[in-house]
C-alpha cells in the first residue's frame, strides 16, 4: 500500500505527523470515483517519555461525513494519558471525499455520486462499513510498524456514525479490546428509526418520495439529496441482506466478555435514542450506557460541554491504561 508523507499536524497544541494512504477499493465500479474514494489522510499522535511496546492505542471516527479534525479535542486528553492517537476520515469525509466542505452535512457530500447516477443505498452503505474496517486495520498495522506500536491495548472510538463504523470492525473482525462510543451505539436498525423519526423515511421510500425529489430538484436543488437520505434510512429500519450485513449487532455473538463496550448518550439527544442505546449495550457481556442530563446530539443545553464531557468519558474508561 502506497504511504505518502509525513508532514507536521498540530491538534490543540499536540504535534503529530499527517500521512496520505492510498489503497484501491470497488465503491462503485466506476474509475475515476473509485481512485478518488481510495484515498484518505491519517493523523497519528505519540505520548512523550513512554517505550512504544508499552503504548496503548485509540482509533478515533468522527461522524458519517465529518472529517476527523472535529477529533481534535481528544488529543492532548489521551497523549497527556501516555496513549497514542490516529485519526482519519471515513468514505465521504473531509479529505476522503469529491466536495471536500468539511461541514459535515450528508446530503451534500453525496450529491456527486447521485450527480452520476449512483445509488445511495445499503448495498453502498455496506461497502462504507466494510472499507471503513479495513481502514481502522490498515491504520493499527502502520502505527505498529512505523512507530512500534506492539503493545495489544487498542481501543476503536467513535461519534455518532462513526460509533456504528467502529462497532462493525470491533464485532465482525473482532478489532480492538475497547469500544467507546459518544452519542450513538452499535445497533444500525434503532439507530436509522430514531434518525429519521418514524413519518419522513417512509415518506421518502413512497411514491411521494419521489415526487418530492424531483420537486426539490426544480425550486431546491441543495436539498434535493435529502431525499436518497431518508430513503437509506428506511430501508435501514426494515433491512435488506445489505443493510442486515452493515449492521454490527448481526455479529454481537463474536464479541467475548474480556471485551469491553461504553456508549456515552445525551438525556436530549433527537438523534440518538437513550432507550435504544442502553437495550444494544444489554446485548453484549461487558457494556454499559451511560446517559448526560442536558446533553444533546454533539450539544449542550446546560453544564459542561459536549467535548468536556467526552474527554472525562476517555479519561475514565482508560484509566488504567494510564502512563
Amino acid at each position: 500500500m502506497p504511504v505518502y508523507g509525513c508532514d507536521p499536524i498540530a491538534f490543540e497544541g499536540v504535534t503529530g505527523q499527517r500521512y496520505w494512504f492510498h489503497e484501491p477499493f470497488h465503491f462503485t465500479g466506476i474509475t475515476d470515483i473509485d481512485e478518488r474514494l481510495s484515498s484518505f489522510p491519517v493523523a497519528v499522535f505519540l505520548p512523550q517519555d513512554r517505550p512504544a511496546d508499552q503504548t496503548p492505542l485509540v482509533i478515533g471516527i468522527q461522524g458519517m461525513c465529518a472529517p476527523y479534525g472535529w477529533n481534535a479535542f481528544i488529543v492532548p486528553t489521551l497523549t497527556q494519558m501516555g496513549i497514542a492517537v490516529a485519526l482519519f476520515d471515513t468514505p465521504l469525509a473531509g479529505e476522503h471525499s469529491f466536495m471536500r466542505t468539511f461541514s459535515g452535512v450528508a446530503q451534500v457530500e453525496i450529491k456527486p455520486l447521485l450527480d452520476r447516477g449512483i445509488s445511495f443505498d445499503t448495498q453502498l452503505m455496506l461497502r462504507m462499513f466494510s472499507v471503513t474496517a479495513r481502514d481502522i486495520g490498515l491504520v493499527r498495522n502502520f502505527c505498529r510498524d512505523r512507530y512500534h506500536l506492539t503493545d495489544p491495548r487498542l481501543a476503536l472510538f467513535g461519534v455518532s456514525m462513526g460509533v456504528l463504523f467502529s462497532a462493525f470492525a470491533f464485532t465482525t473482525d473482532g478489532m480492538g479490546e475497547r469500544l467507546l462510543g459518544a452519542i450513538g451505539h452499535a445497533n444500525l436498525q434503532t439507530f436509522a428509526k430514531s434518525w429519521g423519526g418514524w413519518l419522513l423515511p417512509e415518506l421518502a421510500a413512497s411514491p411521494l418520495g419521489g415526487l418530492a425529489e424531483a420537486l426539490l430538484g426544480k425550486v431546491q436543488p441543495d436539498l434535493q439529496s435529502f431525499v436518497p437520505l431518508l430513503r437509506v434510512a428506511n430501508s435501514l429500519k426494515h433491512p435488506d441482506e445489505f443493510g442486515q450485513a452493515c449492521n454490527p449487532m448481526t455479529y454481537a455473538d463474536r464479541v467475548d466478555s474480556h471485551r469491553r463496550i461504553r456508549f456515552l448518550v445525551g438525556k436530549r439527544d433527537r438523534m440518538v435514542n437513550v432507550a435504544d442505546a442502553k437495550a444494544c449495550a444489554k446485548r453484549f457481556p461487558n457494556s454499559d450506557c451511560y446517559v448526560v442530563p442536558g446533553m444533546g446530539h454533539g450539544t449542550n443545553d446546560f453544564g459542561s460541554t459536549f467535548a468536556d464531557h467526552v474527554r472525562y468519558f476517555l479519561v475514565t474508561q482508560l484509566a488504567d491504561w494510564r502512563d
